[in-house]
């Protein structure tokens, strides 16, 4: 059965992703453990890793992460947006902009889901990956291969 976190109320899946952001760029993990709901089916893949399932694994993942992290900035561009009940589905470019760096990385494609309960929006699923190369991109869906 799913807990919350009573910490914080976002009162929709677009303060809650904005909450998210912040407590990302700013390695703050109770913030980031205040955001997601406190369940055994919650999910997080960070690029290239191995699925982190669960509320305590997907913290211990960010509390890992914010540790080896040094200092960065993310921008957040949502490009599609689907809601499906009570959940809602939301595709984003995450700009990152590591230390001095004067201009952001090639962008990182991530899905981020946040499901609507009574004390506001939570998080349940975080998925970044590469974004494709450009002449991946290019190609139509009719001579891409997916699979």
């Amino acid at each position: 059965m799913a807990t919350l976190r009573e910490d914080a109320h976002y009162p929709s899946p677009e303060a809650a992703e904005a909450a998210f952001y912040r407590a990302f760029e700013n390695r703050d993990p109770q913030a980031m453990g205040g955001l997601w709901l406190a369940d055994p089916g919650v999910a997080c893949i960070h690029p290239l890793a191995a699925p982190l399932t669960g509320y305590n694994a997907v913290m211990a993942g960010w509390k890992s992460l914010f540790d080896g992290a040094g200092r960065f900035r993310v921008r957040a561009e949502c490009v599609a947006a689907l809601e499906e009940g009570d959940t809602v589905f939301r595709i984003v470019h995450e700009h990152l902009t590591l230390g001095e760096e004067a201009g952001s990385r090639p962008p990182i494609l991530a899905t981020n889901a946040y499901r609507k309960t009574p004390q506001g929006w939570r998080m349940v699923l975080h998925h970044a990956s590469p974004m494709p190369a450009a002449e991946d991109q290019s190609r139509s869906n009719a001579t891409r291969r997916l699979h």
